[in-house]
């Protein structure tokens, strides 16, 4: 596709997507402006996986089941229609749509051919060396412990006694086990954020906002979420971080809702140990925000920082502070 899309390829990939042709366009934008070639290569797919799970045992296989899963016309590189279905898949709620995807990539993308016993144990090796550290593989009975999720697996599924499964039964199944969903559903796909350069020195942060569940003052209404726009920093020993805007949620479409926790990924430069963060929204009287706690881990050190807050952001009560600056460990409280 060019720099821009014309007015054919935007109703169609509304079509194919269900996205709005405004949403469509601005990941179309950044899209362009992050891979000017049009595609993402294979090889900077992989090195993006690499980058997301620093952590991981080994991500490449992972990386590459479901590489080959969304590049539909084998051509090595991922397009932008081929892209945007990797964000409509993954930021969407579609339990269906992620099975057929993990399906599509755990049968060697065959996704009418029944997937066997033996492509299944691929799979969970791939999945088990995504999500597992260098630090388990040291662990006593480490191998004892990753057969028993395997066989954990194939019970669940049933073939602990057949040698294969269908698609409609892979789904059937995974959809009516949350545990099990929660496994097999394809893990988070990196987006590419940056370019492959960006990447080096920079580590990679995992951000956990907790919204309350406390209702408001005067309504007595589950009114703890906000549809606000959120934004924090980081303050850190070395440096602080730039703005980070809050708006793509790894655990929810809608983030800040009521009871939730949401999850946001960052590549930020080494801040060195975390001292404080500032946190706010831009909302107005009408968009008063409950936060139950925040929580930064650096995923490349294996740090976390938390933040207990137990507080409103809101311009209409309490004290009307919509910009709260934390200290670890320490609970804000009302100004008085």
């Amino acid at each position: 596709m060019s720099s821009s899309l014309t007015a054919k390829e935007l109703n169609q990939l509304t079509e194919e997507t269900g996205l709005s042709k405004l949403s469509i366009q601005d990941w179309h934008k950044r899209f362009i402006q992050e891979c000017p070639t049009g595609s993402i290569s294979k090889e900077r797919y992989i090195n993006l996986y690499r980058s997301y799970y620093p952590r991981a045992r080994n991500s490449d296989t992972y990386a590459q089941m479901l590489f080959t899963a969304f590049d539909e016309d084998r051509d090595q590189a991922l397009n932008f229609r081929e892209f945007l279905r990797v964000v409509t898949v993954s930021q969407g709620s579609d339990e269906k749509a992620k099975l057929e995807l993990a399906y599509k990539a755990y049968n060697r993308n065959q996704s009418d051919a029944n997937l066997t016993r033996k492509e299944l144990q691929n799979a969970l090796t791939a999945i088990l060396n995504l999500v597992e550290t260098q630090d388990d593989a040291n662990e006593p009975n480490d191998a004892d412990k990753r057969q028993t999720t395997i066989q954990w697996v194939m019970q669940r599924l049933g073939l602990d006694e057949k040698t294969e499964i269908t698609k409609k039964e892979f789904i059937r199944r995974s959809k009516g086990d949350p545990s099990l969903y929660e496994f097999l559903a394809f893990h988070c796909v990196p987006k590419p954020n940056c370019s492959d350069g960006d990447l080096r020195g920079k580590e990679k942060y995992k951000i956990a906002v907790k919204t309350g569940t406390e209702g408001k003052k005067l309504l007595l209404l589950k009114a703890s979420g906000t549809d606000a726009n959120v934004y924090l920093i980081i303050h850190g020993e070395k440096a602080n971080s730039d703005t980070i805007h809050l708006q793509s949620s790894q655990t929810h479409k809608d983030p800040f809702e009521h009871g939730h926790t949401d999850v946001f990924i960052q590549f930020l430069p080494q801040l060195g140990k975390i001292k404080g963060a500032t946190l706010w929204h831009t909302g107005d009287k009408s968009q008063g925000w409950f936060i139950d706690n925040l929580m930064i881990t650096n995923e490349t050190l294996n740090t976390t920082t938390f933040f207990p807050i137990q507080r409103w952001l809101d311009a209409d009560e309490y004290d009307k502070m919509t910009k709260i600056e934390l200290i670890p460990n320490q609970p804000p409280g009302y100004a008085q």
